[in-house]
């Protein structure tokens, strides 16, 4: 039987291409270890980027939370303010009502005692009227009248 083709017959092409392909079986176990190597590298990439990843979603839905928070203390901010503007619009309208109540009940008292000082004037004058007519009644001598209680027969004086 022959060897094959292609394979050198003689030992120092042999031994050369024995070396070529230990050479070549080396360059290809460097090219794998770096291909491992390179493997790893990305590997570990992939894994700090993934980490990164959740650490960003963590802290993206902690956020959300936050803003929900603020939103649901805007709302509340936001209708205690509204709360308080309307308590102030009811207290002005009220100070308002109020200062034409007291107004009224000025004008109310004003009257009252306009009224008051002509009572007691018309009073003051009547109590003198009637002073002075007491005095002279009592300073002059009784008139007699022609009345019942005179004592007259009921006959007449004229003529």
């Amino acid at each position: 039987m022959s060897a094959p083709t292609g394979l050198p017959a003689d030992a120092e092409s042999m031994k050369k291409l024995e070396k070529e392909l230990s050479m070549e079986a080396k360059s290809e176990e460097k090219k794998l270890q770096s291909a491992f190597k390179d493997l790893h590298k990305h590997e570990k990439s992939e894994a700090k980027a993934s980490k990164v990843r959740r650490k960003a979603e963590k802290s993206v839905r902690k956020l959300e939370k936050l803003e929900l928070g603020t939103i649901n203390s805007l709302h509340d901010i936001t209708h205690k303010h509204d709360v308080a503007v309307a308590d102030l619009h009811n207290a002005q309208a009220s100070l308002h009502t109020q200062q034409q109540q007291l107004e009224k009940h000025r004008q109310d008292l004003l009257t009252a005692r306009t009224h008051v000082d002509q009572a007691t004037k018309d009073k003051n004058d009547h109590d003198r009227d009637r002073h002075d007519k007491l005095n002279q009644l009592r300073s002059s001598p009784p008139t007699q009248t022609g009345g019942p209680s005179t004592g007259t027969s009921g006959a007449s004086t004229g003529g």
